[in-house]
């Protein structure tokens, strides 16, 4: 059977539409999407008529369901790294309430501003992973959790993932993140001894027969907890990216392993 694209495109809109619902809300409707945050709860947008065009919002949403995780998202890297969601979705945050993400537009562009505003409103929703860490918890734990949210359910993900070495053999590594056949290969490094987890990163990365780019380095802390010349070594093998660092790992991931995207158009 050959598969050609008015099908494959065709398939994903009948099934975007049977599972688009919109209900009255007063003069707008709310919009439920085939899409679903980290905990399984749908995405739902607000659509409101408002003078010549319409303005859309996920209602702070995802700024309810981080504060519930315990994030802060008014202060620090959370709120860092939500101004920057802001701003690279091209929201406009017309009559937004602290933590709403909301944006106006013409009738022309509906689809895409809800379709804009549902996408950031996931992506905030993976900042759950500020939250204050649980006494004890690994490192390594939290780099699997951190994943994991971003993974939600449009990627598949394995702990402690077998990565094939030019030998044959295979070692362990973080987790792996598979869509699509691609792959994406993450190894946890903490600093309760830097040397001996750069050297393991190292070791392992560089006997592999995974594309360099497919295999990041998830490091603790900021660039600035790292020596250098240690930094510099591990970018031989890999991508490397700081925990502190907000959103540079899930970027990473999603250069590597894109998610599904959405047909506009048959």
């Amino acid at each position: 059977m050959i598969v050609d694209a008015t099908t494959v495109i065709g398939a994903v809109l009948r099934t975007a539409n049977d599972n688009t619902v919109a209900y009255p809300y007063g003069d707008g409707l709310l919009v439920d999407l085939p899409l679903a945050y980290g905990d399984g709860d749908g995405v739902r947008v607000l659509v409101e008529p408002m003078g010549t065009g319409f303005r859309v919002s996920d209602r702070a949403t995802a700024a309810t369901l981080l504060a519930m995780a315990g994030v802060n998202l008014f202060a620090g890297r959370a709120a860092e790294a939500f101004a920057e969601i802001t701003r690279g979705a091209g929201l406009n945050g017309v009559n937004a309430v602290p933590g709403e993400l909301a944006t106006f537009g013409t009738a022309d562009d509906l689809g895409r501003l809800i379709l804009a505003v549902a996408q950031a409103s996931l992506r905030a929703d993976q900042l759950r992973w500020l939250a204050p860490r649980q006494a004890g918890m690994r490192f390594v734990d939290r780099v699997a959790d951190r994943v994991t949210v971003w993974a939600g359910r449009t990627r598949n993900l394995q702990r402690d993932a077998p990565i094939p070495l030019g030998s044959g053999r295979t070692r362990s590594v973080t987790v792996r993140v598979t869509n699509d056949g691609k792959a994406a290969y993450v190894q946890a490094l903490s600093l309760r001894d830097p040397d001996q987890a750069a050297e393991h990163c190292y070791h392992v990365f560089g006997l592999s027969t995974i594309a360099k780019e497919r295999r990041i380095a998830a490091l603790a802390g900021s660039k600035r907890d790292w020596p250098a010349a240690i930094v510099t070594e591990l970018q031989t093998v890999s991508d490397v990216e700081f925990f502190d660092d907000p959103l540079s790992l899930e970027r990473q991931l999603d250069k590597v392993v894109p998610p599904p995207q959405p047909a506009l158009r048959a």
